[in-house]
């Protein structure tokens, strides 16, 4: 299905060279190919006739990702991308092995699970991210969903010999997460903090923290070296938060079906220069600041019809219009996600905020961790810009919370199946 929708989606792009891709995707991925680092000089941001030199523009995930597979496959969109698909549902394909793992015996329960965790492949804003060559989120699901599965499907007292091997993949679950997109730092964080709160050995606690903190000091130290300044993030963070936070842009925000808004990146550099990437930063950093501060009333108005987005909208907005057919699957997908995400979000509620101290332990911190994952996922997005790619990703954290939830009531059976051999 995910190889189908590369081919819908992608199909008219068979002739077009992987190095042309916008987003700073073709021109990153061309650098690394020629020892360049992860270096695009362009005028893309709008800053037309005054090209920057960006050194820390994208985290390296997916441009690595593009590279590798022009380096297997030669400069093929179509192969790329079919690459890249298989690539990445490999760690997607180990999180369905772990539900599996903890079906529970009773024959309803089995076929719900398995239909909720096919059910994003028929959803094609989930298909969408698996395809897409151009968005940080086309990397970042993978990553996620293995996480999340790890916390919620993982019971590691049960085997001390498969201790080690999980925390290794977990980490390195997380350290993926973040080197595709830096946004999702507090994702991270929150993922972290749940296998902290799980795991009882203390060795494979430090493991995991001090691998998981590798990335970040390693993306920072690689910036310095490049850029010249340390950071966590990028440099495009400013232009980000300065988008979804200036008068221009929320007057056309949401956007019409099919339009992105990414016209407005010229209208916030016209007529001005920037002598290097963190110069551009700042200053759109503090202009977006700024506007904040001068206009709380039109910044909440702002933030509640991004929330809408987020959380409520079944019309996917910022990305490619579908008609036909194609819009009344695009519609009912949207649909299917919406119920699964509102059960999931109601349940998790219930779990966290009920009465007593009776139930599974795990089970209530898998609650609060699906909460804080969904409030960490969503935020950046609400001081920033949303689009229907933003939530999308937390597509299959709520099918693996849901399914979390179905395997509860037998767990204690299962657990007692895996000790007894």
């Amino acid at each position: 299905m995910s190889l189908a929708a590369v081919w819908v989606l992608d199909h008219t792009k068979a002739d077009r060279s992987l190095f042309s891709m916008t987003n700073m995707v073709g021109p990153t991925a061309r650098s690394l190919l020629t020892g360049g680092g992860i270096t695009a000089c362009t005028e893309e941001m709008g800053t037309r006739g005054n090209p920057i030199c960006f050194h820390a523009a994208r985290m390296p995930i997916t441009a690595v990702i593009v590279a590798v597979g022009v380096r297997l496959l030669g400069d093929h969109y179509l192969w790329v991308a079919c690459f890249k698909t298989v690539l990445l549902l490999m760690p997607v394909e180990f999180t369905i092995y772990l539900v599996w793992c903890f079906l529970p015996r009773s024959k309803g329960r089995r076929i719900l699970i398995v239909l909720l965790l096919l059910a994003p492949f028929g959803i094609t804003a989930f298909l969408a991210d698996v395809s897409n060559l151009l968005v940080d989120e086309g990397s970042s699901y993978s990553f996620l969903a293995l996480a999340v599965a790890i916390v919620f499907f993982d019971r590691r007292e049960l085997d001390s010999r498969r201790g080690w091997g999980r925390a290794v993949l977990f980490a390195a679950a997380l350290v993926g997460l973040y080197l595709s997109k830096s946004g999702m730092l507090l994702a991270v964080i929150v993922l972290l903090a749940a296998f902290l709160v799980m795991e009882r050995r203390v060795r494979l606690r430090w493991a995991v923290g001090l691998l998981v903190a590798a990335a970040p000091i390693g993306w920072a130290m690689h910036q310095h070296h490049a850029s010249g300044r340390y950071s966590v993030g990028t440099s495009l963070d400013g232009i980000n938060l300065h988008k979804g936070n200036n008068a221009g842009f929320l007057r056309n925000y949401p956007p019409r079906h099919g339009d992105s808004l990414d016209w407005y990146d010229f209208e916030l550099n016209r007529g001005l220069y920037f002598s290097d990437e963190w110069s551009f930063n700042d200053y759109h950093r503090r202009a977006a600041v700024e506007y904040l501060i001068s206009h709380p009333r039109e910044t909440f108005e702002g933030d509640l019809r991004k929330g809408k987005i987020l959380f409520f909208s079944v019309e996917k907005y910022g990305s490619t219009a579908s008609h036909g057919i194609r819009r009344v699957i695009e519609d009912a997908g949207m649909v299917t996600f919406r119920l699964v995400f509102w059960t999931a979000i109601g349940t998790a509620l219930y779990l966290v905020f009920r009465r007593g101290s009776g139930g599974d332990r795990s089970l209530r911190v898998a609650a609060g961790t699906y909460l804080a994952l969904v409030v960490a996922c969503t935020l950046p997005y609400l001081a920033g810009f949303a689009y229907t790619r933003h939530v999308s990703v937390l597509i299959y954290p709520s099918v693996l919370f849901c399914c979390r939830v179905l395997c509860a009531p037998e767990w204690d059976y299962n657990e007692r199946d895996m000790l007894t051999g």
